[in-house]
C-alpha cells in the first residue's frame, strides 16, 4: 500500500508539472500573439510588454513573501514554489519581448536589464540548488541543523583528542601523534575552506584517509584501533562539512536572490515613473 501511494504521488507530481509547463507555454503563446496584434496596429507594444513584466515582478515578489509565511492557509508552500518558478519563466519570455536586444540602451535602463538578468540567473540557479542539495544531504548519514553544526564540529574535535590521549604512553606511536598534530588536529579544529563551500568534494577526506592508511604499517596492533577511530571521525567531519556547505549555499542564494529582487522591484517603479514623466 505504501509503495502504491508513493507511485501515485510521483505520478501526481509529474502530472502537475506537465500541467504547469503546458500552461506556461500557452501563456507565452497568448502573450506573443497579443503583442503581435498590438504591433500590427502600430500601438505601443512597450506599454503592453512593460506593464505585463511589471505585473509579473509584483506577483513574483508577493509569491516570494507567501512562501515565507507558512502559517497562512493559502495553498501549500510547494504549490506556491511551483507558481513562483513558472511565473518567473513566463516573465523571462515577456522580458525578451520588452527588451529584444537583451540589454536596454542608456545607463539606467541597461543597469535595470542587468539586474533583471541577475535575478533570473539566480532564480534558475535556485531551482538547481534547491533540487540537488536536499538529495545530496540525504545521501550521507546524519541530519544536522545549520545552527548546531559548530557544536557538532567541537564534539568531533574533542573526541579525536580524547582518542589520542587515551593511548598508553608506552604504546602510542610517535608517527600517529605527529600526523595528528601536523595534519588531523588543524583539520578537526579548523573551519570549512571557501573552495569546499563553493564545490564540495571528497578530495580532502581521501587525502587524509590515505595518509592514515599509509601509517598503519608503522603502528603496533594496540594502536591500530585508535587509527581506525580517527579515520571514522574524518569521515564524520567530512559529512558534517558537506551538510554545512550545502545549507550555506541555500542560505546565501536566498539572501542574494531576495536582495536582487527587492532592488529590481524598486528599479522597476523608478523606470515606470520616468516613463510616465517623459511621455
Amino acid at each position: 500500500m505504501v509503495g502504491e501511494a508513493s507511485v501515485s504521488s510521483k505520478l501526481s507530481f509529474r502530472k502537475r508539472r506537465w500541467v504547469a509547463i503546458v500552461s506556461t507555454v500557452a501563456a507565452v503563446v497568448v502573450f506573443w500573439k497579443l503583442h503581435q496584434i498590438i504591433d500590427d496596429r502600430l500601438a505601443h507594444t512597450a506599454f503592453f510588454s512593460g506593464g505585463t513584466l511589471l505585473a509579473c515582478i509584483l506577483i513574483l515578489f508577493v509569491f516570494g513573501l507567501r512562501k515565507r509565511l507558512v502559517m497562512l492557509p493559502l495553498l501549500s508552500v510547494a504549490a506556491w514554489t511551483q507558481i513562483h518558478i513558472y511565473t518567473g519563466l513566463f516573465a523571462l519570455a515577456v522580458y525578451l519581448a520588452h527588451v529584444p536586444t537583451i540589454l536596454a540602451n542608456g545607463f539606467f535602463e541597461s543597469s535595470l536589464s542587468l539586474l533583471f538578468l541577475a535575478v533570473s540567473i539566480s532564480g534558475l540557479y535556485g531551482i538547481y540548488v534547491s533540487r540537488t542539495a536536499p538529495r545530496k544531504m540525504t545521501a550521507v548519514a546524519g541530519e544536522f541543523r545549520y545552527d548546531q553544526i559548530r557544536w557538532h564540529r567541537q564534539k568531533i574535535y574533542d573526541r579525536a583528542t580524547d582518542v589520542l590521549r587515551s593511548l598508553d604512553v608506552t604504546l602510542a606511536s610517535p608517527v600517529l601523534a605527529t600526523y595528528f598534530r601536523d595534519v588531523l588536529q588543524p583539520y578537526f579544529s579548523g573551519g570549512v575552506a571557501f573552495d569546499f563551500l563553493l564545490v564540495p568534494n571528497s578530495l580532502r577526506r581521501r587525502r587524509l584517509l590515505l595518509g592514515l592508511g599509509e601509517l598503519e604499517r608503522y603502528l603496533s596492533p594496540e594502536v591500530l584501533p585508535a587509527s581506525g577511530e580517527l579515520a571514522a571521525l574524518v569521515r564524520k567531519r567530512d559529512e558534517l562539512d558537506l551538510h554545512f556547505a550545502l545549507q550555506w549555499k541555500l542560505r546565501v542564494w536566498l539572501l542574494v536572490h531576495v536582495f536582487l529582487a527587492v532592488m529590481l522591484l524598486i528599479g522597476s517603479f523608478v523606470h515606470v515613473a520616468l516613463v510616465v514623466y517623459y511621455i
